[in-house]
């Protein structure tokens, strides 16, 4: 009777040992999961914020092309003896510019909202 009690109380050992175990596991994979999902987080956050400033500056090349395809056609017709001003292309010119900035301010908020996330 002694041997029987002797070894289900080791029985009992060895699963409490193997739970624990698995306990274990599961909490270490647990926290590579959630250090993996805060590492992407922030990679996004970051991705978030570089796509905004190049939205702003290409904004800012369209508009310059814009106005550089308009003084382009200006100069032509002024060859041909037409007289037009540029003055609207650069005009347009320092507006995008001024936008930049506005474009620069949206991606500091992006980033001050996701660091409160």
């Amino acid at each position: 009777m002694a041997v029987v009690a002797l070894l289900g109380w080791g029985v009992y050992a060895d699963s409490v040992h193997s739970s624990a175990t698995r306990d274990e596991d599961r909490l270490e994979a647990l926290a590579r999961t959630t250090t993996d999902r805060n590492r992407l987080l922030s990679e996004q956050q970051q991705l978030v914020v570089v796509q905004q400033r190049l939205q702003g500056e290409l904004a800012l090349s369209n508009a310059q092309l814009a106005a550089a395809r308009e003084e382009i056609a200006s100069l032509k017709l002024q060859q041909k003896g037409g007289q037009v001003t540029v003055a609207p292309v650069r005009t347009e010119i320092k507006a995008a510019q001024q936008r930049a900035p506005e474009v620069r301010a949206r991606s500091d908020l992006t980033k001050l909202i996701g660091s409160q996330r």
